[in-house]
């Protein structure tokens, strides 16, 4: 574990610091961290000002009586935007990959706890590291010279809730999503903490079902499935608001992005179709079109279009119209989509194999054939 800590020139005062049953009384927060959580190393960010300061050579002294590694790390005084970002390539410099970090931000000085915030958003994504705590000595809110310890880890992790959300909205992956819920269940039950959340990885698994569904086209399963999601996180509200607060107006807008694709028929798979054209997935897209037009003469005969000797005769009545179609004999806009839309569905579900030249232009193509394929009235 690595303790990343600030120090400033101000004059720090004796204070007793209390997270949880712990406490410890120093001028330094930081001496307080490494007695507590035991880190192997602490890197010190500090100013030249800093540096030369008795606050170092004071904080210096009671690090070393620790068996633990101390590095100074300089910085400039963050006087502006150049010198911020000096400070922000500093701190990633001290990180390696894979890293278990604890952020101190007490002693940081003007806009140091953003820029903390921040990195700690950063390294995560580009260093994969493990934030262990995101800690802030409270000095000011003390009472009796008893000063709390704010665990602002939360926080940090709210960007994260964002980014997955923002994933699963715009791709339909919910990958980390679903594993950030997972994540929150099992280090409450980790932590050995009371009544521990039981709903969080139910809803995950219903997460990835409604993703693989989407990501494999599965259009007759996909509202069944979106309709279980709604029910795990209504269902779950209780826990969601414990234990992941940050999730709870995120998952209220994937509910209302994806409600809208839980009936089962045509109309909703048409809008299915255009949910995947607005998020480039053309391969969906374009097979989806094409199943959808044999759907929808099965509805013109009176079928039921989940039987698969029922799609099959309407294939053959589809196939057979197109042929008519190029001799002059029948012209419907229906046999006119069908031709061009299992052309193009053919090209791309080969992968390119066989043919003699590339797809260009496949979702200019495919959103020209929507545009047709929505003035088509439902029967």
């Amino acid at each position: 574990m690595k303790l990343i800590t600030f120090l400033g020139t101000g004059r720090y005062q004796p204070v007793i610091y209390q997270w949880g049953e712990r406490q410890k009384e120093t001028k330094f927060f930081a001496e307080a961290l490494v007695e507590w959580l035991e880190p192997k190393t602490v890197c010190v960010m500090l100013t030249q000002g800093a540096r030369d300061s008795e606050n170092w050579d004071a904080l210096r002294d009671q690090l070393q009586q620790h068996p633990i590694e101390v590095h100074e790390v300089l910085i400039p005084d963050g006087k502006n935007e150049q010198e911020l970002w000096q400070i922000f390539q500093r701190v990633a410099d001290t990180v390696e990959i894979g890293d278990e970090l604890v952020f101190d931000i007490t002693h940081g000085f003007r806009s140091i706890p953003v820029l903390g915030l921040l990195a700690v958003a950063y390294l995560k994504q580009v260093k994969k590291v493990q934030i262990r705590y995101l800690l802030y000595g409270a000095y000011e809110a003390k009472e009796d010279n008893v000063a709390p310890v704010f665990d602002l880890t939360p926080f940090a992790e709210l960007l994260d809730w964002l980014t997955a959300v923002k994933m699963f909205i715009a791709t339909g992956n919910a990958s980390e999503l679903a594993d950030l819920l997972d994540e929150a269940q099992n280090n409450a039950h980790r932590r050995g903490l009371p009544e521990p959340p039981k709903a969080l990885k139910s809803i995950a698994r219903s997460l990835r079902s409604v993703s693989e569904s989407l990501m494999v086209c599965q259009a007759p399963y996909v509202g069944s499935e979106i309709r279980e999601l709604i029910t795990k996180i209504e269902q779950g509200e209780p826990e969601i608001h414990q234990w992941t607060q940050p999730l709870v107006p995120l998952l209220e807008t994937v509910k209302q992005t994806y409600a809208p694709y839980v009936p089962n028929d045509l109309e909703t798979h048409r809008k299915l179709i255009g949910w995947y054209l607005e998020r480039n997935h053309a391969m969906q897209a374009i097979t989806l079109m094409r199943e959808w037009l044999v759907s929808y003469q099965c509805r013109l005969e009176g079928k039921d279009p989940e039987l698969m000797r029922h799609r099959e005769a309407a294939e053959d009545t589809l196939n057979s119209l197109e042929r008519n179609t190029r001799s002059g004999q029948h012209r419907e806009e229906l046999v006119d989509l069908w031709g061009p839309v299992s052309n193009l569905r053919n090209r791309i579900a080969h992968c390119g194999c066989g043919r003699s030249e590339q797809v260009e232009g496949v979702l200019q193509q495919a959103s020209e054939l929507y545009q047709r394929l929505c003035r088509l009235p439902i029967p």
